[in-house]
C-alpha cells in the first residue's frame, strides 16, 4: 500500500524551536497511538519537504527522537517508530480505541443482534441457510463483471438511476419469480435492495411507525424481530405449529391490537419448516384484506425448493395486493453479493423506492448488472440446477448422519427442501451446557432459544448443512455427539 502524505502542523509564530515542535508532534503521535512500533516515516529529506523547513530542522529533531528511544533508524532501509518504547502505551480511549476483537465473542442470546462468535478450533460452519461457497461460480461472475463494465461504463458508473434498480435486472426476475414461485409481476412491480437488512430497513420506513403494532411469527426469524424492534415497532408474537401460522391466534390478536403489519416467511415456514395449511392462507389473506395490515413475506430459501410440487408462497395467491413478497441471491450465489428484491403492488413499490433514494443513492449498478448477466448468459440457471441437487443429496446424509451419532437425544423429519434443518432435542439433554460444548468443540449451529420473540428455552437447534459435504457432516455430528458427553459429564 502507498504511503499518505504525512500531516504535521508546525507553529512558526511560537518562539518554540520548530525542530522541537516537531519531536513532540511526533512523541505525541506515538503515545496517542497514531504512529504505532514498526511504522515507518519518512526521511529526513523527505520529512523537510512535506513540513517546508531545512533538513537541518528534521536531523536534529529525529536525533533527539532516536537518542530519547522514540524512533530507529536503520541503515539502507529507513526511519522507525521504536519497537521497545521508552514508556508502556496505555489502552486508548474514545475514538482512537482499538479493536477489541469483540465481534469474534459470542453475544449473550438475551441480547438483540446475535453472533454466534469463532469456534476454538477448526470449525464445522452449521449455519442455517448457508451454501457452500466452494461451489460459488466466481469465474462467471468475474467475466460478468468484466463485460458489464467494459460495455456499459457511462451507464454504470454515473447516477442515472432509478430508485427500483436496473430494469434489466427486474424484467428478468419476473421471469424467474414467475417460472420457480408462481408470482404474476412485471418490472413496474419490484424494487432491488442490497440484501435482507436493506430490505427490512426499508419496509420499516413505510409500512409502520415507532409505536406501531408489529406481528412475528413465532418461532421466526430473529434477524427480521431484532430490525423491527429496533425500528420502534410493538413486537407481538403469533404461535407456529405443525400446520404453520396460528390465524386463529392472530384473529384474537386483530382485536385486541390494531396490527399493521405482519412478517411470516414463504413456505416451508423458518426455522419449523412447515407449511403452511391452504385453509389457513386462505383465511389469512381475509383477514389483511378485513383489517387492512400489509403481510411480509420472506423467501430466504429461494431457490432450493422442490423441483416437483413445491410449495409456493402466499404472495402468489394474492390478488389484491396485500402481500409483499421479499429474497435475494445470497444463498444461490453467496452472502456478500448484496443484491436483493422486494416485489409488491405497484403504488407501493413507488413509495419504498422514494425511500430508497434517501438511504441508497446512487444503488449498485454495476453489482445488479452483473447478476443480470449471470442470469441473461443461464450461468445462474445452470449453477442453481448443479447445487440444487447436491443440497437434497447433503440434506439426506445431514439427517443420516445426525441420527447414527445422536440419536435418541434428538429426533428430526427431513423437509426436503429447503438449507436447515429443525432438530427436536430429548428432555434428559442440558441443552445451553451442549451448544457451550459444541462451539468449544469446533461446531457452530443455533439454539431454538434464538428463534422466540422473547429469547424462551425451546427445545430445539437451528442446523445448516449445505455448506459441507459428507466427511465433514460426519466429523461435525462427531465432534456434537463428543460435545452431548462432555455436555452431560459436567452437569453430573
Amino acid at each position: 500500500m502507498g504511503s499518505w502524505d504525512l500531516a504535521i502542523a508546525l507553529d512558526r509564530t511560537l518562539p518554540e524551536p520548530l525542530y522541537l515542535q516537531l519531536v513532540k508532534a511526533i512523541e505525541e503521535g506515538i503515545r496517542t497511538g497514531r504512529f504505532k512500533p514498526g511504522d515507518a516515516l519518512p526521511g529526513t529529506r523527505a520529512m523537510a519537504e512535506l513540513l517546508g523547513v531545512n533538513r537541518n530542522t528534521t536531523l536534529a529533531a529525529y536525533r533527539e527522537l532516536e537518542a530519547e528511544g522514540w524512533i530507529e533508524v536503520a541503515p539502507d532501509r529507513g526511519t522507525f517508530v521504536a519497537q521497545k518504547l521508552p514508556f508502556v502505551l496505555e489502552a486508548p480511549a474514545g475514538i482512537s480505541a482499538q479493536d477489541s476483537a469483540s465481534w469474534k465473542r459470542t453475544t449473550p442470546r438475551s441480547e438483540p443482534f446475535f453472533q454466534p462468535g469463532a469456534p476454538a478450533v477448526e470449525s464445522f460452519q452449521l449455519i442455517p441457510d448457508t451454501t457452500d461457497l466452494r461451489l460459488t461460480p466466481t469465474e462467471a461472475i468475474h467475466r460478468a463483471y468484466g463485460r458489464v463494465l467494459k460495455l456499459h461504463p457511462e451507464r454504470l458508473l454515473q447516477p442515472g438511476w432509478d430508485p427500483r434498480g436496473l430494469l434489466d435486472l427486474r424484467q428478468s426476475l419476473c421471469k424467474m419469480l414467475g417460472d420457480m414461485r408462481g408470482l404474476s409481476i412485471e418490472a413496474g412491480n419490484l424494487l432491488l435492495t442490497r440484501g435482507l437488512m436493506s430490505t427490512l430497513n426499508l419496509v420499516s420506513r413505510v409500512l409502520f411507525a415507532p409505536g406501531d403494532a408489529v406481528a412475528v411469527e413465532n418461532p421466526g426469524m430473529f434477524r427480521v424481530a431484532e430490525a423491527f424492534r429496533a425500528a420502534g415497532a410493538r413486537l407481538f408474537a403469533v404461535p407456529v405449529d405443525a400446520h404453520g401460522l396460528d390465524v386463529v391466534a392472530l384473529e384474537a390478536l386483530l382485536i385486541q391490537e390494531p396490527i399493521r403489519l405482519l412478517y411470516l416467511s414463504a413456505n416451508p415456514q423458518h426455522p419449523t419448516q412447515v407449511v403452511l395449511d391452504p385453509s389457513r392462507r386462505k383465511h389469512l389473506l381475509e383477514l389483511s384484506r378485513a383489517h387492512g395490515f400489509r403481510i411480509l413475506e420472506g423467501d430466504l430459501g429461494l431457490g432450493f425448493h422442490r423441483e416437483k410440487n413445491p410449495s409456493l408462497p402466499l404472495a402468489s395467491e394474492d390478488p389484491h395486493g396485500r402481500v409483499l413478497y421479499f429474497g435475494s441471491f445470497e444463498q444461490i450465489l453467496a452472502p456478500g453479493l448484496q443484491v436483493g428484491f422486494l416485489a409488491g403492488e405497484s403504488s407501493l413499490i413507488k413509495t419504498l423506492a422514494q425511500q430508497r433514494q434517501l438511504v441508497d443513492w446512487p444503488g449498485n449498478l454495476v453489482q445488479e448488472a452483473t447478476i443480470e448477466e449471470t442470469l441473461r448468459d443461464g450461468e445462474i440457471v445452470r449453477h442453481l440446477r448443479r447445487i440444487r441437487k447436491l443440497t437434497d443429496e447433503r440434506r439426506e446424509t445431514m439427517v443420516d448422519r445426525l441420527l447414527f451419532h445422536l440419536h435418541p437425544a434428538i429426533s428430526l423429519k427431513n423437509p426436503r427442501e429447503g438449507l436447515s434443518l429443525w432438530i427436536r432435542v430429548a428432555e434428559d439433554v442440558p441443552l445451553e451446557a451442549w451448544c457451550e460444548r459444541c462451539l468449544a468443540n469446533g461446531v457452530v449451529f443455533y439454539p431454538g432459544s434464538l428463534y422466540d420473540l422473547h429469547r424462551q428455552n425451546l427445545p430445539y437447534i437451528c442446523l445448516g448443512f449445505a455448506a459441507h459435504d459428507l466427511d465433514e457432516q460426519n466429523e461435525a455430528c462427531k465432534r456434537m455427539a463428543v460435545a452431548l458427553t462432555e455436555a452431560r459429564a459436567r452437569r453430573t
